[in-house]
């Protein structure tokens, strides 16, 4: 996907859609940032909702910040973009957080809303295994952004068990941008090894892991 010119009227007439960002965020980098940006950039919306994980159903057990702290750190690390807003629903539910309650609790609050689901070419192959995929699918429109090593061709496009017109769909919005490998889990090993000054984490977030003893 690139920068779409808008035809003459359109601004008046055009129904912004509003973009979802999940993730465990653990912690926030450079690179969620550089995603928050580019939707915001060329996706038809004018809201993008950061919404950290609750009991991620693929994460538990694994080195998972509290909740509060991640959700602390996604307010620091995009309080320099206006349209994104950081949303905490996934965290104040009980039990495993999936992404279709969230798209029907969205999908209810602003009826008529196109909704835009970004997911890494890394976990595209790994959406047949969520809850109700179908129901996601039909939800809202899902957004793959590029992830080194996790090409999205028709190769890859192809082998998921998806009707025809889905991975129609799914070809149509990929945003160009450069993939990187940035990884939250690389990270953490850094900074548990006393890196400290991590160019890819902000220094508000920076300063936030240092003061909260995270990642020890």
């Amino acid at each position: 996907m690139t920068d779409r010119p808008e035809p003459p009227g359109a601004a008046s007439t055009r129904h912004p859609g509003i973009g979802v960002f999940g993730g465990s965020f653990n912690p926030p980098h450079r690179t969620h940032h550089r995603l928050a940006q580019a939707a915001l950039r060329t996706l038809p919306i004018d809201t993008l909702l950061v919404v950290p994980s609750g009991d991620h159903p693929h994460k538990r057990g694994r080195d998972m910040a509290p909740a509060a702290d991640r959700l602390a750190m996604c307010r620091l690390a995009f309080a320099d973009l206006p349209g994104v807003r950081v949303d905490d629903r996934e965290l104040r539910r009980t039990g495993p957080s999936f992404t279709v309650d969230t798209l029907r609790e969205l999908a209810a609050e602003h009826p008529g809303t196109p909704l835009y689901f970004l997911i890494g070419s890394d976990n595209l192959a790994q959406l047949p295994t969520w809850r109700e995929p179908a129901a996601i699918l039909a939800l809202c429109t899902v957004v793959t952004y590029p992830r080194a090593g996790h090409p999205v061709g028709p190769t890859e496009l192809d082998a998921l068990p998806v009707p025809a017109t889905e991975r129609e769909r799914l070809r149509a919005h990929v945003l160009t941008l450069p993939a990187d490998a940035v990884a939250a889990s690389d990270l953490r090993a850094r900074w548990r090894h006393g890196e400290r000054d991590l160019a890819e984490l902000a220094p508000a977030v920076r300063d936030y892991i240092a003061a909260h003893d995270l990642y020890r």
